[in-house]
């Protein structure tokens, strides 16, 4: 029968512990998850933003220059003199281009005349729509440029000089055919080319808002890490209360039942041996001899409850692990039922509670056995016990048929058993004694090939 406590929720203290902390770790995931999406999302929305400020503010720039050059003509001044000026803040340079790539107009006068070969001004041409990008110049910075596809009617005569006189611009390309104006539509190329500061600013300030998110994200979570920690901490540390609470009562009724049952039970065993030894009853010796084995099985009971509920002291003696597996070997001989048992140990001197020792190899060996009692295959149990720089190993391993799968995390708990004659203690007082000597113990099945059981125990503190 396998007993496990139950609250008022229906389930174990443990599913029900899980079960609140899935919970939280699943809101919180969904809320860290939604809070990365929207931080992204704002991320790239301020990225978007801030090209379309850059794009915007190169547009206006370009429909105000297209208006002016309308009105004014080709000026050569023009541009240098709109770039030194303040009307267009971040504004990096300006250039006019033609359709046979020549730059006619620049605020860097030297570039004027030179002619370009540029993928994107050929677009422009070709589509006549508006084109943007940013490009690394000579410099190593870095500008924000939009080509522009401009169409102006104008004529080599601009506007007259103070004296009346028409004043001509003779520029790159272009030769004076006549004196009088002759308005003709051209298309030409504008390009404005940005500092992108205002848009590195919103960038900046996307950025820090992005990694402000993570980090508050990052530090909710360890806080929520530690919230669990702590809270499985005080579950332990109340479970640890709530287990010490039931062993003291366990022990108490454990020295009851010692109480009441040993002396009953001493008589009852003396008569019936006494009966089944000078009966002249061969069936009533027979019935006596029932009685007696139950009696035994009853004394087996009370020591085993009183094992396990008694409070547990460390005893530390020096001893040779030889020795100590010479005694296994005397204990365990009279009911191996045709086991092989083999021990694998050295003569080294350890120090450590040799009684308790003894009781979990005993245990853990008889478990192995009555496990494989009814089995007819090969039947061996060995058992291994090395001395390490810091604690002891003990490795109990069977032929049998192993621990079952669905009873497999709660051998140790007291009264799960699968055996119709067991009491379901054995191994519970075996992790009774590995916890009172801050040892672990963990389980191991080989399908078809038995079960391991490992222990380690580190070696007592000196005082």
């Amino acid at each position: 029968m396998i007993l496990k406590r139950k609250n008022s929720q229906g389930g174990t203290p443990e599913l029900v512990q899980n079960k609140y902390l899935l919970a939280i770790v699943i809101l919180l995931g969904l809320f860290s998850i939604i809070t990365v999406i929207s931080a992204i999302g704002t991320y790239r929305i301020s990225i978007e933003g801030s090209r379309h400020l850059l794009e915007i503010r190169a547009t206006d720039i370009a429909v105000n220059l297209g208006f002016t050059l309308e009105r004014l003509g080709l000026n050569p001044d023009l541009f240098r003199d709109l770039v030194d000026s303040d009307r267009w803040e971040y504004l990096a340079f300006l250039a006019l281009i033609d359709k046979d790539r020549t730059i006619i107009l620049h605020s860097n006068e030297k570039l004027i005349g030179r002619r370009v070969n540029d993928p994107t001004i050929n677009q422009v041409f070709e589509k006549e729509r508006i084109f943007n990008h940013f490009e690394k110049l000579a410099t190593g910075e870095v500008v924000f440029i939009l080509d522009f596809p401009l169409k102006l009617h104008i004529s080599d005569v601009n506007r007259m000089d103070s004296q009346g006189d028409q004043m001509h611009y003779v520029l790159p390309g272009y030769r004076q055919k006549t004196l009088e104006p002759v308005p003709a539509l051209k298309v030409f190329c504008l390009r404005v080319a940005l500092h992108p500061y205002p848009a590195r600013s919103i960038e900046r300030r996307a950025k820090f808002q992005l990694i402000m998110i993570l980090a508050s994200l990052t530090l909710l979570w360890i806080l929520a890490l530690f919230f669990i920690r702590a809270w499985q901490k005080n579950y332990r540390l109340e479970a640890s209360l709530a287990e010490k609470e039931r062993m003291a009562a366990l022990g108490q009724m454990a020295a009851v039942l010692a109480h009441e049952i040993r002396n009953p039970l001493s008589s009852i065993k003396g008569f019936a041996q006494l009966y089944m030894e000078d009966g002249p009853d061969p069936y009533l010796r027979q019935d006596m001899a029932v009685v007696v084995e139950q009696a035994d099985r009853l004394e087996r009971l009370t020591a085993n409850l009183l094992v396990y509920a008694r409070p547990t002291e460390l005893n530390l003696e020096n001893f040779s692990l030889d020795s100590f597996c010479r005694e296994i070997v005397r204990i365990v001989q009279p009911y191996k039922k045709g086991v092989d048992l083999q021990m694998r140990c050295n003569n080294t001197i350890v120090k450590s509670d040799r009684e308790k020792l003894i009781q979990i190899v005993l245990n853990l060996v008889q478990n192995s056995i009555e496990a494989m009692e009814k089995q007819e295959s090969e039947k061996k149990v060995i058992v291994t016990v090395n001395a390490l720089d810091d604690g002891l190993e003990i490795v109990v391993e069977d032929t049998g048929p192993g621990f079952p799968e669905q009873i497999k995390d709660e051998v140790f708990e007291p009264f799960v058993t699968t055996k119709t004659k067991g009491t379901g203690l054995g191994l519970a007082i075996v992790k009774r004694l590995v916890v009172a000597m801050d040892g672990k113990i963990r389980t191991k099945n080989r399908p078809g090939r038995g079960s391991i059981v490992e222990i380690y125990l580190p070696w007592p503190e000196e005082d």
